[in-house]
């Protein structure tokens, strides 16, 4: 097969070298995360810019209202709120009035953030975990008003009037805002009860505060509640967590999610340019 040129032998090559060759790409970003550009839509920094203003000593709540089914989309984005609470020097209450499997979910999140976050926090002064309670909006209601009434004790069977994060908390009145994971309505929940309801907002005058990490399909109509003022901030999904990873400086699963979507990319627009040049390089070339 003398006188081929290098466009004739690309175009002879088996297609299972293609793969191969984005087979090994892609395990890249798995091993070391790129960190990619990528480009901070305003819902997400909007949601950034309100975990920058926690002040030292400043409680927040996590809900987790997402199960395990939903890692993908929006556990990096707990992740990365997470970490920034603790950068903010902000303190921590986590519950979910959703899903049963929040323990599996808050487990992960602590293995996670093991040595940048929880070598530092202490359990019960710095954090709290509730667990799952039923209900749904009516127990958001009542939380609203008396946490003890729903939770008279944490996961580890501590009573919440001896955990020092909660001496002085026993309503929505002391929390700055809520960080509501979801795969569903549970944020409504908390506009409607908290920001909405009868409670003041810290002394301010302002009611509660509510934002959401949710998972894509559900971007578009929560995006309704951000444009409404009624979010302050909106994550949606692995590419929304991707963002605040990079805002925040921390690169987890979302950005390698995003990693490995931008190199299987570009490696898919270099073949079909290949391609193309090779079709044209060879045109007229008798066979």
């Amino acid at each position: 097969m003398s006188g081929q040129t290098i466009w004739d032998k690309l175009a002879r090559m088996d297609r299972r070298v293609f793969y191969w060759i984005l087979f090994i790409c892609l395990t890249v970003p798995y091993m070391t995360p790129l960190g990619l550009p990528i480009t901070v839509t305003p819902s997400t920094r909007s949601y950034y810019d309100g975990l920058k203003t926690i002040q030292p000593g400043e409680v927040v709540l996590l809900s987790i209202n997402s199960g395990v089914s939903a890692w993908g989309d929006c556990l990096p984005a707990m992740v990365a709120s997470v970490y920034q609470v603790h950068e903010q020097g902000g303190k921590l209450i986590v519950w979910s009035i959703g899903y049963n499997d929040c323990d599996i979910t808050w487990a992960r999140i602590k293995t996670l953030l093991a040595t940048n976050v929880f070598t530092d926090w202490v359990e019960g002064e710095d954090y709290v975990y509730f667990g799952y309670c039923p209900g749904q909006e009516t127990n958001v209601a009542l939380l609203r008003d008396n946490i003890r009434g729903v939770y008279t004790k944490d996961v580890r069977g501590v009573a919440t009037d001896d955990i020092p994060l909660m001496e002085d908390i026993n309503d929505a009145s002391k929390i700055k805002f809520v960080m509501s994971s979801d795969t569903g309505d549970a944020q409504i929940y908390y506009i409607r009860q908290w920001k909405n309801g009868p409670v003041n907002y810290v002394g301010s005058g302002q009611p509660p505060l509510v934002a959401e990490m949710g998972i894509a399909m559900n971007k578009s109509g929560d995006m309704v509640y951000y444009l409404s003022g009624d979010e302050f901030g909106l994550v949606a999904g692995s590419r929304g967590a991707a963002e605040l990873e990079a805002l925040v400086g921390l690169k987890g699963n979302a950005t390698i999610t995003m990693d490995s979507i931008s190199v299987s990319h570009v490696l898919l627009v270099l073949a079909i340019i290949l391609a193309n040049v090779g079709m044209f390089a060879t045109r007229g070339q008798k066979k």
